[in-house]
């Protein structure tokens, strides 16, 4: 009966969210054209709180819910942030929980370039000062680099997914070394995390889809002087075996959660 009633609440409130997020949408592109005009213009606090409630508004759409673990134990420093792509509903969650859990701390993403075309996808991505890279084209990783370090400087997280693409299977795909650079250059701690339960949300295809809430966990911190004289072939290796182990796990969490 709760989850009927849930769920009525729900569809009630649909259309007016939607309305909202439109709304939002096309304020943000006005937002962003100002913002690019004068990056004085808009403070950095009003900026992310406004992404933070599209992201939110999102999420009420897709009738998502959000589990974050693990959380408390994060530096509250620069770090990077590496973990595992299965949608691309996953940076809308990870910005849903880190605005949550970070009190205050400010964080970007390197995005696929691809996603430019998009105005509204653009302007939000702007908005938080995300880079946009692209994947063929790599005479641009030292710009990259250089704009990666501007942020950190400005006290920006910045978080990767070294997969470089979406992997829709359960298993987690190749960590590219050269996302774990700036960590290196930077002198960062590297923050791994693991989402699990986004398979096929923003989907055409739902064949993958999880049913139930996503989680983000958070697996280890890894110091500088943890890391800094290890090869960072190895390193790469090393994060996404920690990312596969945790998935497996929250997959049979989730699978044991079912059958009750």
């Amino acid at each position: 009966m709760k989850k009927f009633f849930g769920a009525l609440l729900h569809y009630l409130r649909l259309p007016f969210v939607c309305i909202a997020l439109c709304w939002s949408l096309f304020r943000a592109k006005s937002k962003a054209k100002k913002y690019r005009k004068d990056p004085k213009s808009i403070f950095v606090q009003d900026r992310f709180k406004f992404v933070y409630k599209i992201c939110k508004k999102v999420l009420f759409v897709k009738n998502v819910k959000v589990k974050a673990i693990d959380f408390e134990s994060i530096p509250t420093n620069p770090k990077l942030f590496i973990g595992n792509h299965k949608s691309n509903i996953d940076p809308i969650v990870m910005i849903k929980v880190l605005y949550e859990n970070l009190s205050g701390q400010y964080f970007t993403f390197l995005c696929k370039k691809e996603l430019a075309k998009n105005k509204f996808i653009k302007a939000v991505i702007d908005l938080i000062d995300g880079i946009f890279i692209d994947r063929n084209d790599p005479r641009q990783i030292f710009e990259i680099l250089k704009k990666q370090k501007e942020l950190v400087k400005n006290n920006y997280s910045l978080i990767v997914f070294p997969e470089g693409t979406r992997t829709f299977s359960d298993d987690i795909g190749e960590f590219k070394s050269g996302a774990l650079k700036i960590a290196y250059d930077c002198f960062l701690p590297i923050v791994c995390f693991t989402i699990y339960g986004s398979s096929g949300r923003m989907d055409k295809d739902k064949s993958n889809k999880i049913k139930g809430e996503i989680k983000v966990k958070i697996n280890n911190c890894y110091r500088p002087k943890e890391f800094i004289t290890t090869n960072v072939i190895n390193l790469a290796s090393k994060l996404k075996d920690t990312v596969m182990r945790t998935y497996q796990q929250l997959k049979k969490e989730s699978s044991k959660k079912e059958k009750k």
